[in-house]
């Protein structure tokens, strides 16, 4: 049973974020969601209520992140928990090094990198101010065993990993525990696409076929994250978590 009851969940009305809010949901939390668009949380709200909010988020602006935060904050009468789990991902993500530009890795920068940053920053005084809490950063298994083709996207990932060491050392004193998890393949309805995307330029996932477990699904995500935000996981933090099927044993 997680204790908390406020969480904040970015990019969590679809794929991986819902089943990390609705594995929240479950244990009784008020949960607000950060979207682009946050009209894609209308099921979630069709389906628990008032427990579900929707904000606009758009990570690759740091006053975005801000208002975001602080806006969440005043919704839930204080944070209990930030998982920072949008990021760019997926179909797009993947580029040869020929076709690298500014604008390609800045995009994945500030979304990935940038904006958890700022999120976790602003979150912060929040945290302190609730007597302690839990940061979770959705890492990948990119960040240990690169892709083929998803170097920039791998290279952020393993930024989330350094920053979660990072900020478990220096937020500790304030009890608050900074934790990542990196999932391995997680059948979101995506996987398709960027298997193709790959196929063009004549790459094939180097994952197929190697997983012990094979492939996962959200909820395998989702219910570690909840764990890591609960009394049994007192004792854990600046740690990144493989939920990856054992792909990487």
């Amino acid at each position: 049973m997680v204790p908390t009851r406020r969480i904040i969940v970015t990019g969590g009305a679809t794929n991986i974020g819902r089943a990390i809010t609705e594995g929240f949901l479950a244990q009784g939390a008020t949960v607000v969601v950060g979207q682009p668009d946050p009209a894609v949380a209308a099921p979630l709200i069709e389906k628990y209520g008032p427990r579900v909010i929707a904000l606009p988020l758009d990570l690759a602006q740091p006053k975005s992140c801000r208002e975001f935060i602080n806006e969440a904050a005043v919704r839930l009468g204080g944070v209990d928990v930030l998982v920072n789990n949008a990021a760019v991902t997926g179909p797009g993500v993947t580029r040869p090094i020929e076709e690298i530009d500014e604008a390609y890795v800045d995009h994945i920068f500030n979304v990935n990198v940038r904006g958890l940053l700022f999120c976790s920053q602003a979150v912060v005084p929040h945290l302190r101010k609730a007597g302690g809490g839990v940061i979770v950063s959705i890492s990948s298994i990119n960040a240990f065993r690169p892709q083929r083709g998803a170097m920039i996207y791998a290279a952020s990932k393993a930024a989330v990993t350094s920053l979660t060491q990072s900020l478990a050392k220096d937020l500790a004193v304030d009890n608050i525990r900074v934790v990542a998890v990196a999932p391995g393949a997680i059948y979101t309805g995506r996987n398709e696409e960027l298997a193709q995307e790959l196929a063009v330029r004549g790459l094939k996932s180097d994952v197929a076929g190697m997983i012990p477990l094979g492939e996962g699904v959200p909820d395998d995500v989702g219910s570690v994250v909840v764990f890591l935000c609960s009394p049994g996981a007192r004792y854990v933090t600046g740690s990144t978590w493989l939920v990856d099927g054992g792909l990487l044993a």
